[in-house]
């Protein structure tokens, strides 16, 4: 409101920032939002087979029917909130270490009504305050490790001997079939009565 030097050479007698502006204030951010940008830390993990997210030595639920789907994290003072597509899924209530990185307690879960809810019918229906929706792991146990050897090609269980003829083609039973748990469906198109 008060003039400014850098407008005071302008002859439409605009001589502050809010009258050389106008009603032009540019565009309003809600508070939580600039609260998430400025404030929070932001993490990248994928949801588990049974929509359970693992972040440091926690398990959290998040959504069943977003099962291995990437979500997003957002860490701020006192609260947890986890999102996918930019929809709240769910938020906790959150006590940090000393070091503000790691979660020391979990707390009040609330989750969202959203509409990644899994098509999946639950045979029956348990409340929020029902069934466990978070828990701490053991300090020693660690995500899922794939090691892969190059070079090392998985072998078969067992070899079939190639069959020369089609199953039901029976010329004397000297041939030997395999016992296994296969179960070998003739090609379509032929017939095994007639031999083809």
């Amino acid at each position: 409101m008060q003039r400014h030097w850098a407008h005071e050479s302008r002859e439409d007698g605009c001589h502050s920032p809010a009258t050389v502006l106008g009603g032009q204030k540019g565009t309003m951010y809600p508070a939580e939002f600039l609260d998430r940008i400025l404030f929070a830390t932001r993490y990248t993990r994928h949801l588990d087979k049974h929509g359970f997210l693992r972040f440091q030595n926690w398990k959290l639920y998040e959504e069943r029917g977003l099962a291995k789907a990437p979500i997003t994290v957002w860490v701020y003072e006192g609260s947890l909130t986890i999102e996918h597509q930019a929809v709240t899924l769910s938020k906790y209530g959150v006590q940090l270490q000393d070091d503000r990185k790691h979660l020391q307690k979990v707390s009040h879960p609330h989750l969202s009504q959203t509409p990644f809810r899994s098509p999946q019918l639950a045979l029956f229906d348990l409340g929020p305050g029902d069934w466990l929706l978070y828990w701490k792991t053991p300090e020693s146990a660690r995500g899922p490790r794939r090691r892969r050897v190059p070079g090392i090609i998985q072998l078969p269980l067992f070899e079939l001997p190639s069959l020369d003829m089609d199953v039901g083609a029976d010329e004397g039973g000297s041939t030997i079939h395999p016992r296994t748990h296969l179960q070998f469906v003739p090609r379509p198109g032929t017939h095994p009565d007639r031999g083809e």
